[in-house]
């Protein structure tokens, strides 16, 4: 719940700041250069999370043979 509160916040700063330039320096390009960093933010999130996908899956796969092998009973014993 907070994590939203903390994603709201950093959107509305970016807002109010790229407000202050429009009004105060007169850069009328600010609002297209702020839309243009959130997608290449967010394309650049998305594209580190499906490189991410095959590491857990290869992890996950190992440690679900460990599983039925009894080695994670092995590990958690010590």
């Amino acid at each position: 719940m907070a994590l939203n509160y903390i994603w709201i916040a950093f959107f509305v700063i970016a807002f109010i700041v790229a407000l202050g330039k429009l009004i105060f320096l007169g850069d009328t390009a600010i609002f297209s250069a702020v839309t243009t960093g959130m997608f290449d933010s967010a394309k650049t999130g998305a594209e580190i999370s499906l490189g991410l996908i095959g590491i857990m899956t290869f992890w996950l796969g190992i440690m679900k043979i460990g599983e039925r092998a009894g080695m994670i009973t092995v590990f958690a014993k010590g």
